[in-house]
């Protein structure tokens, strides 16, 4: 069990951060179906009103990889519940716990290279949730 993410969850860091993502117009998460199917359960908390893109569709290989666009409020909740589920209080296998840190890391570091006083409103670089040998 690992402490890693403890501090980070409460820090300024981090709200910085879902801030930063509340405000992104749209960014592509690119990863396989299964794989969404794990973050969009994570993602999914009963208290919100923050809605997100479906499943894939019937007869998608779960090794099929999906584009799946987000908005800010959907990246800024998707952020935080994968961090949530990192933590070693949430009762998860290490599997999914390895699964949202690296979520965690790819979103992370999308979110961080994201520039609040940049004018021209470029667009935000697509997150890829891929380990694939040769994958970009």
């Amino acid at each position: 069990m690992t402490l890693r993410n403890v501090p980070l969850k409460w820090s300024s860091t981090h709200r910085t951060r879902l801030e930063k993502a509340a405000g992104v117009a749209k960014v592509d998460l690119l990863c396989t179906a299964l794989t969404w199917r794990l973050l969009r359960t994570q993602a999914t908390y009963r208290y919100s009103s923050v809605k997100f893109p479906g499943d894939a569709k019937e007869g998608t290989s779960e090794q099929e990889m999906l584009r799946i666009s987000l908005t800010g409020p959907q990246l800024a909740q998707l952020t935080d519940r994968v961090l949530w589920g990192t933590l070693p209080m949430v009762p998860l296998d290490s599997g999914h716990r390895a699964l949202y840190q690296r979520t965690y890391d790819a979103i992370t570091s999308v979110i961080d290279a994201v520039d609040l006083s940049a004018v021209d409103g470029a667009a935000v670089p697509d997150i890829v949730i891929d380990a694939r040998i040769g994958a970009e």
